[in-house]
């Protein structure tokens, strides 16, 4: 008989073991966090969060092993098809022009499903939303679609939406942007149709990346 799993991250260790080219390290960068604090979760003194369970489930080519365990749901995604069912789409949330350069994006419900751009054909939490306005045109003109792959922070150089460290909620403020560089305390982003962006600190902001049009 198989013994039951005691704790939440029981399929991740599991899943580390059976892989050699999966570590800690590599899940740590998916999940945007310190390596230490990987440790504290195979440990059981840290809980899993839903969106760092679906990230980790990404990274691992494996499912999640304890949904009912998450530390947090999600409700910006819990209402959605799951990507098994229907992977040629992804959601497409609404977003709006809010305050000091920032846009609001709503993912408690998408408006419409579209079929993600094929770059994103194998990342199961990809979304899109349609662009408010010219802050990065012509990179990104008003009402094209921009998609963004959660599970994948951004790197120097590549496009990228800005996004709080804790995103539990769904309605939260985002900043699209040409990511300049990544110093141990901050995220250097520009916009090509703004002077002055806002600063944002690592503690409080992640970079995720998004498809950039040649």
């Amino acid at each position: 008989m198989l013994r039951p799993m005691q704790r939440e991250a029981d399929w991740i260790i599991e899943a580390l073991a059976r892989d050699s080219t999966k570590t800690k390290t590599g899940l740590a960068r998916a999940l945007n966090v310190d390596k230490s604090a990987i440790s504290r979760l195979l440990r059981g003194e840290r809980r899993l969060k839903f969106e760092e369970a679906q990230r980790a489930a990404e990274y691992l080519g494996v499912g999640p092993g304890a949904p009912g365990g998450f530390a947090e749901s999600a409700p910006d995604f819990a209402s959605e098809p799951r990507p098994e069912k229907d992977e040629a789409l992804a959601p497409l949330y609404p977003i709006a022009v809010g305050k000091d350069g920032l846009w609001r994006l709503d993912r408690h419900a998408a408006i419409e499903r579209k079929p993600r751009a094929p770059q994103f054909a194998g990342a199961g939490l990809v979304f899109g939303f349609y662009v408010p306005d010219a802050a990065m045109a012509p990179r990104f003109r008003i009402g094209e679609i921009a998609w963004v792959n959660p599970a994948r922070p951004a790197a120097a150089g590549e496009d990228a939406l800005i996004v709080p460290v804790e995103d539990g909620a769904t309605d939260i403020p985002v900043f699209l942007c040409a990511l300049e560089a990544i110093s141990e305390t901050s995220l250097v982003a520009v916009q090509y149709g703004a002077a002055n962006p806002p600063s944002f600190p690592r503690k409080r902001w992640r970079a995720l990346h998004v498809f950039g049009r040649e």
